[in-house]
């Protein structure tokens, strides 16, 4: 979701690109009057066109930093306000006297809940009351929740200008420090994605060529003075890769819309994550047909590492992990960046011990005496975990279901340097707009986005499959 920095960043790059431009605007136009002034012939046109230039990139600079100051002011406005709603509340309500004027609260004391309060236990909590109000009725509840709603139209008036009228609206949306807390559906991210190579997608086209050499030249010891060196002649073929469209919608009724809170931006952020989820599934095992990329699992011609065992171990999987990086190193002549796994393939490997009961994975980031490996922390993605000192990173969009019997799931070994993954520059575009359920009040929110998967050298991936990967039970 995009915040008030990631605009203010963005400005600032706009401005500095800007600023750039308007210096090369500044220098043409100085050559030319240098030529003038030492009397060369320069046509009025040119003078003309070198001026204009520089007007035009003057004014866009000028522009930029204009947007980038009042992004700031925005900014100030919003902290200046965060802070006074963390400090105070409104506890005295002013009723006029007029039939059906609003009425008016004072800012004097602190707030009815607070995330301090509510961590130490002596305050109330807004999702149990919550909860007490909707459900058991409880009129103390509901009246904080009220007393809580008469403090969010305090400090933002116009935001729930419309709501007030519906008696207590208010007091059901969460206090600031819940806002960035609620609970997302459970997504594995896009771990395996986030190792790739990162190229930018072309703005135009549904495929992306990308030439790789087939055949190098040669080089070899002269025999003799004035006899032939070696010669081949280089030839490249193109590798020619679609692009994908990776998206998802929701549709949501237009009241949930605007009258509701957060629901959209929940909403929004839940597609991204789907889009993430799926775009990083794809890298993995991406079918190659009905419009789908080519993971690396189903690449041609990458190195391919069987284990078959009834009754896996780590000491008897460690050879085959070895293999998958030795054929790396001795077929790309580079070394893997990383180990892509499920993460209960991780979770075995750290249950299993040696015959005296010492676990196989040293914990922490320390050597640790005949460890096959290091866990670093126990964190989901990359996060200091090695395996032959190559960063093991969990990715839960692993398959857990191929094999014959559908309950294998594979360890990626790879360089992924040669794993270009290009994607347009905007990232995944979300929109919103009546949909065609439109007669019926509905809107429709989308997440979409290009993309691009090229493995340039299939040598660069090894993938270990067969029955000693059936997913572990511990």
């Amino acid at each position: 979701m995009t915040t008030i920095d990631d605009l203010i960043d963005e400005a600032a790059r706009d401005r500095d690109e800007a600023r750039g431009l308007a210096a090369g605007a500044n220098r043409r136009a100085s050559s030319l009057r240098a030529r003038l002034d030492r009397g060369e012939n320069v046509s009025q046109s040119d003078v003309d066109e070198a001026v204009r230039a520089l007007e035009r990139a003057n004014a866009t600079v000028r522009a930029q930093q204009d947007r980038l100051d009042e992004l700031h002011a925005e900014r100030a406005r919003d902290e200046a306000a965060a802070a006074l709603a963390r400090e105070f509340r409104p506890v005295a309500a002013e009723r006029s006297h007029t039939p059906g004027a609003r009425s008016t609260v004072s800012v004097t004391s602190p707030r009815t809940y607070s995330a301090q309060a509510e961590r130490a236990g002596d305050g109330p909590s807004f999702l149990l009351d919550l909860y007490r109000a909707q459900v058991k009725s409880d009129p103390a509840a509901l009246a904080r929740l009220n007393q809580h709603g008469e403090e969010v139209r305090a400090e933002a008036p116009a935001m729930y200008e419309r709501a007030v009228s519906t008696g207590g609206v208010a007091g059901f949306v969460p206090p600031q420090y819940l806002v960035n807390l609620f609970a997302e559906y459970l997504r594995a991210g896009r771990p395996t994605a986030n190792q790739c190579t990162h190229v930018p997608l072309p703005e135009r086209g549904m495929q992306v060529h990308i030439p790789r050499v087939t055949t190098g030249s040669s080089a070899g010891v002269q025999a003799s003075e004035n006899s032939a060196v070696s010669n081949n002649d280089p030839d490249d073929t193109d590798l020619t890769v679609p692009v994908v469209t990776v998206g998802g919608y929701v549709d949501a009724s237009r009241q949930s819309l605007e009258r509701g809170e957060l629901v959209e931006q929940v909403l929004l952020a839940d597609l991204a994550g789907a889009y993430s989820a799926a775009l990083d599934l794809q890298v993995l095992n991406g079918s190659g047909s009905s419009g789908q990329h080519t993971g690396v699992l189903n690449v041609s011609s990458i190195n391919l590492v069987t284990y078959t065992d009834a009754s896996p171990t780590v000491p008897k999987l460690w050879p085959k992990l070895a293999d998958a990086l030795g054929r790396v190193v001795s077929t790309r002549y580079t070394g893997p960046t990383a180990i892509i796994m499920h993460p209960s393939v991780w979770a075995w490997m750290l249950s299993e011990k040696d015959s005296t009961g010492r676990p196989l994975i040293g914990a922490g980031d320390g050597a640790a005496v005949n460890s096959v490996g290091l866990s670093g922390t126990n964190e989901y993605g990359a996060t200091g975990r090695t395996l032959l000192g190559v960063p093991v990173v969990l990715d839960g969009n692993m398959p857990t279901n191929l094999g014959s019997g559908t309950n294998e799931t594979r360890i990626v070994v790879a360089d992924f340097r040669d794993v270009l993954l290009l994607e347009d520059a905007a990232g995944p575009v979300q929109l919103r707009f009546d949909g065609p359920g439109s007669s019926t009040l509905t809107s429709r929110l989308v997440v979409y986005g290009y993309s691009a998967l090229a493995v340039r050298q299939p040598s660069a991936v090894s993938v270990i499959s067969g029955t000693g990967l059936i997913v572990p039970a511990l």
